[in-house]
């Protein structure tokens, strides 16, 4: 992802300094970019200052080695290193000590979906609201959709994980039914080509609970609580008649019956937002 980023910024003008932890990687760009020796003296020579590491205490450790703190006073901070809203906060407030603007970035795509050549690609960003606005033209050579989230320094990476949670609840999803699609003797290539033709219905359906979050209030006229209830307990029936693994339609119904239950029944399904809420 580092090196994809770099190369976003050089297509598209930018004058560049790389500085990496393997001094082998800084060879794709000898001739097209300045190399820092060190992290400190690739920090010093640009206003904008981008770190992409495994996590961030990977990063910290770049960060507070070497005069590179130092190095970045009185600079703006991008971190794009993979961690949690908690570990946001902490470096926000590490660059507040050291004088370092400072932005939590979240990136929502591969390496491959990177560039101003890639309209679609979003990134999130949070922290200091007029760090964000002074370098957006900088930001926009990464992907067409740079999205400032929150001021608070947590805010990207609680975004970036609220994708996650849905990318990875609906990628099990798609898997779940295709075992039961495999259990009962049909092609999945049905499955997979109608999942295809029904991605339009997802954002229909974001819309309508977001609208219904917004609000506080649950009602319609598609479907009730009641009937997604009834519809997951004949997938938890079907799996477990054969022989497919049912964990998930059950902890998804383990759910949504409970906020049935509460009393939204007769509500629409965007009402289980009122058990997430909930601590355990």
């Amino acid at each position: 992802m580092g090196s994809s980023l770099a190369e976003a910024f050089l297509a598209t003008g930018h004058e560049l300094t790389v500085w990496n932890r393997d001094a082998g990687k800084h060879a794709a760009f000898e001739g097209r970019a300045g190399v820092g020796v060190t992290a400190a003296e690739a920090s010093a020579a640009s206003d904008l200052v981008v770190v992409c590491v495994a996590n961030y205490d990977a990063a910290r450790a770049v960060l507070e080695d070497g005069g590179t703190a130092a190095a970045l006073a009185g600079r703006t901070l991008v971190q794009f290193s993979s961690g949690s809203p908690e570990d946001a906060r902490a470096l926000n407030a590490w660059a507040a000590r050291h004088e370092v603007g400072y932005l939590d970035g979240a990136i929502l795509a591969y390496p491959a979906e990177i560039g101003s050549d890639h309209p679609d690609t979003v990134i999130f960003y949070s922290g200091s609201r007029a760090a964000f606005d002074r370098h957006r033209g900088a930001l926009l050579a990464l992907g067409g959709r740079p999205t400032f989230v929150s001021e608070a320094a947590g805010g990207a990476a609680a975004a970036d994980l609220a994708w996650l949670s849905f990318e990875y609840a609906a990628t099990a999803g798609l898997l779940q039914g295709a075992a039961l699609c495999e259990a009962e003797d049909v092609d999945p290539a049905h499955f997979f080509d109608a999942v295809t033709s029904l991605v339009g219905e997802l954002a229909i359906a974001a819309d309508e609970c977001h609208d219904m979050i917004s609000r506080g209030e649950y009602g319609g006229d598609q479907a009730t609580l009641d009937v997604h209830v009834a519809a997951i307990e004949h997938i938890v029936a079907s799996a477990t008649a054969s022989g497919v693994n049912a964990v998930l339609p059950a902890a998804l119904l383990e759910v949504f019956d409970k906020a049935a239950r509460s009393g939204h029944g007769d509500d629409e399904i965007a009402a289980a937002i009122e058990i997430f809420r909930e601590a355990e």
